[in-house]
C-alpha cells in the first residue's frame, strides 16, 4: 500500500441531510405514501448545480458513509463516492480537507486495481497534487517515484506506460524552480516516445515542449533549440507552416536565441511569428503590435550596440501602434 490512511469508519460524518427518500401525493383514488429511490450523490450533484454547496457537501458524506456500511470500502460505487468528495473539496481549494479521502482512495485502489491501470494513475496524480496545494512536495514526488518503481517492475523501464508517471515527476520538480533533477526524466521519456513512435511523431510534442523549456531554463540554448526545431517540423506536418501552434513555437525558438545573443536569427524568427499572427488575426490586432514592437526595441537595440552609444528613440507612427507604445 502506498499510503498509511486509516480504514474511514462510515459514521463519522454523519449529518442532517435534507429528506429526500420519501413524499406524499394525493391521486384520485386516495392519499398514499410513494417510496421513492433517490441516491444522495445524485441529489449532491443537483445542490451544487443550485449553489447550494453545504447541502451539496452533507450529502456527498451521506452518500460515502450509506456506500461504506452496504457495500464495504473495495466496491466499484464507494470508489465512486470518495472521488465525488475528493473532487468537491478540491474544487473549492479545500486540499486539507481533501487529503484523509484522497489518501483512502489511493489505499483502496492499491488493493482493487493495478499500478499500471489509468484508474490507479489518476488516483496518485490527485494525491500528489493535494500535497503539493498543501505545500508537501516531497510527498508528492516520493509518491511518483514510488509509482515509477512499482511499474518499472510490472512493466520494464523502457515501456511507453512509464512516460505518465515519469513527466508528472519532472512537473513536481519544475514547479518548484528545480529544473536539474527534471531534465533526465524528460529525457528519458523522450526516449521512451521515440523508440515507440520515432522522433518526429506528433505523439511526442509535449514531452519535447517541457524539455525545451528545462534546456533553455538550465541555459543549454543549443539543445533548446535544437529541440524546438524539431517541435517546428513536427508542427508544421500537422499544421501546415501558417498554424498558429508554429507561431508559438517559434517564438520560444526566437527568445532562445536572444537568450544566446544570437539576435540577427532571434528578429528573423519574430518577424515570421508577426507575419503569422497578422494574418490570423489582423494587422491591428494586440498580437501582432506586440510582436511589431519587440522587433523595434531588438532593432534600436542594436543600433545603439553599433554606435557604441546613445541612438534616439524615434516612436513608431501612431496609425501603426494604435496610437500606443
Amino acid at each position: 500500500m502506498i499510503t498509511n490512511a486509516p480504514v474511514r469508519q462510515h459514521s463519522r460524518h454523519k449529518r442532517h441531510e435534507p429528506a429526500i427518500t420519501s413524499t406524499e401525493i394525493d391521486n384520485y383514488y386516495n392519499k398514499e405514501t410513494v417510496e421513492i429511490s433517490v441516491d444522495p450523490a445524485t441529489m449532491a450533484q443537483k445542490f451544487l448545480e443550485q449553489g447550494r454547496n453545504a447541502d451539496a457537501e452533507r450529502l456527498f458524506l451521506s452518500a460515502l458513509d450509506e456506500k461504506l456500511e452496504r457495500l464495504g470500502e473495495e466496491h466499484p460505487e464507494t470508489e465512486k463516492c470518495l472521488e465525488d468528495v475528493c473532487s468537491f473539496y478540491m474544487n473549492f481549494g479545500r486540499h486539507q480537507l481533501a487529503l484523509e479521502f484522497a489518501e483512502s482512495l489511493l489505499r483502496i485502489r492499491s488493493l482493487t486495481t493495478s499500478p499500471i491501470d489509468d484508474v490507479y494513475n489518476k488516483t496518485v496524480e490527485q494525491l500528489a497534487s493535494i500535497y503539493e496545494k498543501i505545500d508537501k512536495p516531497d510527498a508528492a514526488e516520493s509518491l511518483y517515484r514510488f509509482l515509477i518503481t512499482l511499474q518499472e517492475e510490472l512493466m520494464g523501464a523502457d515501456n511507453l506506460g512509464m512516460v505518465f508517471a515519469l513527466n508528472r515527476l519532472a512537473e513536481c520538480y519544475t514547479r518548484q524552480n528545480e529544473f536539474l533533477p527534471a531534465l533526465p526524466l524528460y529525457e528519458r521519456a523522450l526516449a521512451v516516445e521515440e523508440a515507440a513512435y520515432g522522433p518526429f511523431a506528433v505523439e511526442t510534442n509535449n514531452t519535447l515542449t517541457e524539455l525545451a523549456r528545462v534546456y533553455q531554463a538550465l541555459g543549454k540554448t543549443d539543445k533548446a533549440a535544437e529541440i524546438l526545431k524539431r517541435q517546428v517540423i513536427i508542427l508544421e506536418s500537422v499544421h501546415g507552416p501558417n498554424g498558429l501552434s508554429v507561431a508559438s513555437c517559434l517564438a520560444k525558438m526566437a527568445e532562445v536565441f536572444e537568450q544566446a545573443g544570437n539576435k540577427t536569427e532571434a528578429e528573423a524568427l519574430y518577424l515570421r511569428v508577426t507575419s503569422i499572427y497578422e494574418e490570423a488575426y489582423g494587422a491591428n490586432s494586440g498580437t501582432v503590435q506586440l510582436m511589431r514592437r519587440k522587433v523595434d526595441q531588438m532593432r534600436m537595440d542594436r543600433a545603439r550596440q553599433q554606435q557604441s552609444g546613445f541612438v534616439a528613440m524615434t516612436p513608431p507612427m501612431a496609425s501603426t501602434v494604435l496610437g500606443v507604445w
